[in-house]
């Protein structure tokens, strides 16, 4: 927050943190604004051809529509701000107005790489990207899969690639994803691209190999209802599901990769490679 600016944040936030916004935009002297619900716009048109959106991602779509606003807007910030109301919460609330085709093709191209990400590879092959790596955000990675997974087909492999970063709960990650979805297998490995090529850029400097690898093992004694398997690399974990998918054309292979942006950074590494 810097003085005289205009802070946008997004809706339905906890309680703790609302106050706390509240107190620093006082203190920085700056006009705090809430991002309207996704819901409150008057779309020229019905949302369907922007697909299914979960809840996340309708924050997000409505955050980036005011920011992008703002800036059009900066330089008759006044009369932007007169149109503002005060919210449920007694924030003040960015405008609502109605959304044209412009800003709807904006946000039907958007592309955010590792964020409810699909990658088809091959006509029986899709991985699911989300770097969620928190309670909260692990949880709507959980709900997203769910629904977009497709359901129809028979032959289905659902296959979780997994591994978290630094001291993060990974019992209570784990636990929400294998309670709330069908996971046949899960692979587990350090984040590390390839044993062969550790290049300064992809590697953590506190990252110790060795130390890793135990903490994929602990992972592994912790799941006891599905199958696991723990490779040395991402490029092995990513070798083994071309495998498995290549051997079973008649089985749709639905890989989730979650629990760390790093991990999901690998994974499109060696997808792209």
């Amino acid at each position: 927050m810097k003085p005289n600016s205009v802070t946008i944040v997004a809706n339905d936030q906890p309680k703790e943190t609302h106050k706390i916004l509240i107190e620093r935009s006082v203190e920085k002297q700056t006009t705090l604004l809430e991002a309207p619900p996704f819901n409150k716009y008057n779309w020229c048109k019905n949302t369907s051809e922007l697909g299914v959106l979960n809840t996340a991602q309708e924050i997000n779509a409505s955050l980036a529509i005011q920011l992008a606003n703002a800036w059009i807007n900066r330089n008759n910030k006044y009369d932007w701000l007169k149109k503002c109301n005060v919210g449920l919460n007694g924030m003040k609330q960015a405008p609502i107005w109605e959304i044209n085709e412009q800003d709807k093709q904006a946000l039907r191209d958007v592309k955010w790489l590792g964020r409810n990400q699909v990658l088809n590879v091959t006509p029986n092959l899709s991985y699911f990207l989300d770097g969620a790596h928190t309670i909260e955000s692990i949880q709507l990675c959980s709900k997203w899969y769910q629904n977009i997974c497709p359901k129809s087909q028979l032959n289905i492999q659902n296959i979780l690639i997994f591994n978290v970063t630094a001291l993060r709960d990974y019992c209570t990650f784990l636990k929400i994803i294998l309670t709330e979805n069908k996971i046949d297998l899960v692979l587990i490995c350090p984040i590390i691209t390839s044993i062969d090529n550790r290049r300064p850029d992809t590697v953590n400097l506190n990252f110790n190999y060795e130390e890793e690898l135990i903490k994929c093992y602990n992972m592994k004694n912790s799941i006891d209802f599905c199958d696991v398997k723990v490779f040395n690399s991402i490029q092995e974990t990513i070798k083994h599901v071309e495998m498995c998918s290549s051997s079973e054309k008649n089985t749709s292979y639905q890989v989730l990769v979650t629990g760390s942006l790093k991990l999901v950074g690998g994974v499109l590494e060696v997808l792209q490679s």
